[in-house]
């Protein structure tokens, strides 16, 4: 069997379900990012649209370098917002120390209510953590993306840690009863 399959000999559904993937996730990380639908799909429209002409391996890694993309043209797109908000490793070291303010609006049980659950974190450690903890980057990585030093990264996520388990407690407490 032939590992290396090009377009032409992979059934149809495969390349079409693997794009379909990639679209949703890089979506769903916009979407997070963005907090806007239109400007979601404004990102993943002029951002990830040459995946479906690859091949398998080539479309893994196109998938993942088009996710990349999207969380560079996110963060390009709240710059602003950002530089305001990102504080200093201690400005959200005290932030995690207080606790969170953050209450969940309605139990996330679905890929929806964890996007309306990530959305109640300020927008700083929205981004550490979904670049973190969901795409797996490194704090190195993390750090020169948003152009702040690694102390003000490690300190955001232990915030969005408290405050997106805090947001996600209401579910833990259902589950249980």
């Amino acid at each position: 069997m032939n590992d290396h399959n090009t377009r032409e000999d992979r059934p149809a559904l495969e390349v079409i379900g693997e794009f379909t993937t990639c679209a949703a996730k890089s979506y769903w990380i916009a979407l997070v990012l963005t907090g806007d639908e239109d400007t979601a799909a404004r990102i993943i429209f002029s951002g990830i649209h040459g995946v479906a002409d690859s091949g398998k391996v080539f479309g893994e890694w196109m998938c993942a370098w088009g996710i990349g993309v999207v969380i560079k043209a996110c963060v390009a797109l709240r710059t602003d917002e950002l530089r305001k908000e990102k504080g200093s490793g201690e400005y959200w070291r005290a932030k995690a120390a207080e606790g969170s303010t953050i209450e969940l609006q309605q139990a996330p049980f679905s890929t929806e209510g964890l996007r309306r659950a990530l959305l109640l974190l300020p927008l700083f450690p929205r981004f550490v953590y979904v670049l973190r903890v969901l795409e797996g980057y490194s704090s190195s990585y993390v750090a020169s993306i948003l152009n702040v030093d690694e102390e003000a990264c490690q300190a955001a996520l232990a915030y969005s840690f408290g405050a997106f388990a805090e947001a996600l407690m209401p579910v833990q407490l259902a589950k249980e009863q």
